[in-house]
């Protein structure tokens, strides 16, 4: 426990400082912090869903190559040193309370408060400088040209699948949201994008891509490099951040003379992450986050794969944040459970997340309007877990998916949360 106003507590009081899009107080405090032109390239990439992924995957595919990486992601499952990884694996937590020392003395002399996130983000940035690396991946938060991490200097810039989402922040039309994320660009840098479906995001991006650069940030404006990657129609998200991986690797210094190696599978915590029942040998859970509609589609195509060359037993775990289109979202997962139905539904709430958790009688009246069955209703994961733990269901796996907070907090109940559990790594 941290003491009253030491570091700790601080960050914790920038989380009620809420959400701030614009990149001038990040831009500010990077120049206070005197860190110095990088010695390092950096990778920033943007998207509605496989942006983690994507960043996740070029840092598996470097560390395997043993070229240094550090990346910044979140949310942060259950410990906030998992949003800045060396080379796939959380900081120590003294590594990130130095570098929190940092930006706590920028904010504090220069009497501008700090986000959360872009305190996070900062920090990030101050390890990076420490270490000898040789990438830098960011993933942005949310959007793209007023995102804190757009304050960075980049040298590839990269736009995942984008989607209709965060609509009470970035509007309800989706050429406007991709020309949010693609603003990442940098002139005469390669902007890396998924080839998208509809014509009129393909244009948008294009015209985009011709004029780029942010002058308060010392950019010059010019045109991005736009190099499009296609995709195969049941690519999942692995699949796909692999393809946008391998297409930014030749255009890294740091991995001249390098074959991208040939990743099986990627160890991604809370994005298909099987862990061990602690109670219960015969049982697994399988976490997933899959927090909009088009995340949930792309998990339920891999699940749906893998339920029905199955008969065994299972259960499905259920906790999510606010939806816009709460049908939207649940629709995959009930065709999923027409596959193979599970023998037991449980609805819980979310905890520790941006936004409150929807409640669990709300959620279950969404999927019984649906035609699934719930059969219990818990307060917390914790709970959910707990009754998994000691009831004599004969289940082998547990499907817990919705909110990522909702994987942590998964994760924390059945005490994975070492580092081993939570680092990014890939089997080759």
């Amino acid at each position: 426990m941290d003491e009253p106003h030491g570091l700790r507590w601080w960050l914790t009081e920038t989380k009620s400082r809420g959400m701030a899009l614009g990149v001038e107080a990040t831009h500010r405090a990077l120049n206070a912090l005197n860190l110095g032109p990088p010695s390092y390239e950096t990778v920033h990439v943007a998207g509605s869903n496989g942006k983690g992924t994507t960043v996740a995957t070029l840092s598996a595919a470097l560390t395997a190559s043993e070229i240094s990486n550090l990346s910044f992601t979140s949310p942060h499952l259950v410990r906030v040193e998992e949003r800045v990884r060396l080379n796939g694996v959380p900081v120590s937590r003294d590594e990130f309370d130095r570098a929190l020392a940092a930006v706590k003395a920028v904010e504090d002399s220069t009497n501008h408060p700090l986000t959360f996130f872009e305190v996070t983000f900062l920090v990030a940035a101050v390890v990076a400088s420490r270490h000898d690396i040789r990438v830098l991946l960011l993933e942005t938060g949310l959007g793209g040209r007023l995102d804190a991490t757009r304050a960075a200097t980049a040298d590839i810039s990269v736009v995942t699948a984008l989607a209709l989402e965060h609509t009470d922040v970035l509007g309800d039309d989706l050429t406007g949201i991709a020309r949010e994320k693609a603003a990442i660009a940098r002139p005469f840098q390669p902007l890396i994008a998924r080839w998208p479906k509809e014509v009129e995001v393909k244009n948008a991006v294009e015209t985009l891509a011709q004029r780029v650069g942010n002058p308060a940030l010392g950019e010059q404006v010019g045109p991005a490099l736009l190099e499009w990657v296609s995709m195969e129609e049941h690519d999942g998200a692995f699949e796909e951040a692999k393809r946008l991986s391998k297409a930014v690797w030749p255009h890294l210094k740091a991995t001249e003379g390098t074959d991208f190696p040939p990743l099986e599978a990627l160890h991604w915590p809370a994005r298909m992450q099987r862990v061990a029942s602690p109670g219960k040998d015969e049982m697994t859970y399988l976490l997933d986050g899959a927090h909009n509609p088009s995340g949930m589609v792309k998990s339920c195509e891999h699940l749906t794969k893998t339920f029905s060359e199955t008969s065994e037993p299972w259960g499905l775990l259920l906790g999510s944040s606010p939806q816009t289109d709460m049908t939207a979202f649940l629709s995959p997962l009930v065709s999923l459970t027409t596959v193979h139905a599970p023998s037991v539904v449980l609805v819980s709430v979310p905890q520790g997340g941006r936004y409150p958790g929807v409640e669990g009688n709300v959620m279950a009246g969404h999927l019984r309007a649906l035609g699934v069955p719930v059969h219990r209703i818990t307060a917390t994961p914790a709970e959910a877990v707990a009754w998994f733990e000691t009831q004599p269901t004969g289940i082998k796996t547990v499907l817990s998916i919705g909110s990522l907070y909702m994987q942590g907090n998964v994760l924390e109940a059945l005490g994975a949360t070492d580092d081993d559990a939570l680092t990014v790594r890939a089997k080759v």
